[in-house]
C-alpha cells in the first residue's frame, strides 16, 4: 500500500522557519542518469527559493535500496528527500525482504512522466509492429530486446511486450542506457524501449521507431503510434512508461510536507524550468498528493502479474 499524508480541508500550518539548514535530495541511481539529471535541473531553482543550498547525492547501489533506505530511516524533518523512479514500485513486487518498510516514505510530488519508445535497429527488417511480431515468431529465441539493467522499466516493458504478444525473446542487459543504445545502433542488438531523448537517433536514419506506451497520442511523438492502438488485439492494453517523483519520510509533519509540495510546484510552475526539464526528453506532469500516492498505487496492481508471470529478478 502506498502511503499518503492527506492535506486537510482547512488551511495548512505554515512550516516555521523551514528550512533552517541544508537539505540533501538523495538520487538513488548513478549520477548522469535520467533521475539524476532531473533532480539536478530542480535543485537550484529550489534552493533559490528557499534560500538554503539543496545538495543532490547520489547512493546508488541495491537496486536503488540503498539510497531508498536511507531516506526512509532520516529524521522527518523535511531536510532529507528522495527523488526516485520505477525502482520504487518494481522492489515492492520483486523483493520480499526490503531493508525499510515502504509505508514509511509518502510520496509528495510528481515530477514528470516519459513514454517507453520502442526503437529497433535500423537493418531489422521490420517497419511496424504486425512485422516485429511477424519476425519474432518466425525467429523463435532470438530477437533480442535491450535494457538498462535488469529489473529496470525498460526490462519490463520488453517482456510485458513479448507476453502479450506471443514471443519468445532475449533479454540483454546492459548497465545503464548509454551502452545499451550504442549497442542497438551498432546492430549487436535488435530492439530497446527507451524514452523519446533516443528519436535524435531516428532522424539520422541509424534507427527505427514502431510505437510509445501511452495509451494515447503524445504531442512529443506526432508521427509515432501508441502500441495500444495499433489494431493488434494483443496489445490493446499495453502500456510503458517511466515516472520520477520526489519522496519525504512519512514522520515528517504535515505542514512541511505540504510547504515542500507548493514550493516544488511553484518552482516546476516556471517556464525556464518546464522547458529545461522537458529538453531531457519527459513530460512534466504534476499531480495532487493524493493523485500521485493513487497513481503509484496503481501502478503496483499493473506490473505485478507482468513482474510475477515473467519471473523478473533485479541483478
Amino acid at each position: 500500500m502506498i502511503s499518503c499524508g492527506l492535506v486537510s480541508t482547512g488551511v495548512a500550518q505554515t512550516a516555521p522557519n523551514y528550512p533552517n539548514k541544508s537539505v540533501t535530495l538523495v538520487v538513488p541511481y548513478v549520477a548522469g542518469g535520467l533521475t539524476d539529471v532531473l533532480a539536478r535541473v530542480l535543485t537550484p531553482r529550489v534552493s533559490e527559493k528557499w534560500g538554503q543550498s539543496v545538495v543532490v547525492e547520489n547512493r546508488a547501489g541495491g537496486g536503488t535500496t540503498i539510497g531508498t533506505a536511507a531516506v526512509a530511516r532520516a529524521p522527518g524533518d523535511g531536510h532529507t528527500l528522495l527523488m526516485t523512479a520505477f525502482g520504487f514500485i518494481g522492489n515492492q513486487i520483486m523483493m520480499p525482504n526490503l531493508p525499510y518498510d515502504p509505508k514509511s516514505l509518502t510520496p509528495l510530488f510528481m515530477v514528470a512522466d516519459s513514454p517507453s519508445v520502442l526503437y529497433v535497429r535500423a537493418t531489422l527488417p521490420v517497419n511496424n509492429l504486425a512485422e516485429l511480431i511477424a519476425y519474432g515468431k518466425a525467429n523463435p529465441g532470438k530477437l533480442t530486446f535491450a535494457s538498462s539493467g535488469n529489473a529496470s522499466s525498460p526490462h519490463i516493458a520488453a517482456e510485458q511486450f513479448a507476453d502479450m504478444a506471443g514471443l519468445q525473446i532475449v533479454h540483454v542487459p546492459y548497465r545503464g542506457n548509454g551502452p545499451a543504445i550504442n549497442d542497438l545502433l551498432g546492430g549487436q542488438v535488435d530492439a530497446l524501449f527507451d524514452s523519446p531523448a533516443t528519436m535524435a537517433h531516428v532522424a539520422t536514419g541509424k534507427l527505427k521507431v514502431l510505437g510509445h506506451g501511452y495509451d494515447q497520442p503524445n504531442p512529443r511523438l506526432p508521427k509515432v503510434p501508441a502500441i495500444s492502438q495499433s489494431g493488434i488485439p494483443a496489445l490493446s492494453q499495453f502500456m510503458a512508461g517511466g515516472w520520477f517523483g520526489i519522496f519525504i519520510p512519512t514522520s515528517t509533519p504535515e505542514n512541511i510536507q505540504q510547504k515542500i509540495y507548493t514550493d516544488l510546484k511553484t518552482v516546476v510552475e516556471n517556464k525556464e524550468v518546464r522547458e529545461a526539464l522537458m529538453r531531457t526528453g519527459v513530460d512534466v506532469r504534476t499531480m495532487t498528493r493524493p493523485e500521485f500516492a493513487a497513481y503509484l498505487q496503481a501502478e503496483l496492481t499493473r506490473w505485478g502479474p507482468v513482474i510475477r508471470s515473467r519471473n523478473i529478478r533485479p541483478d
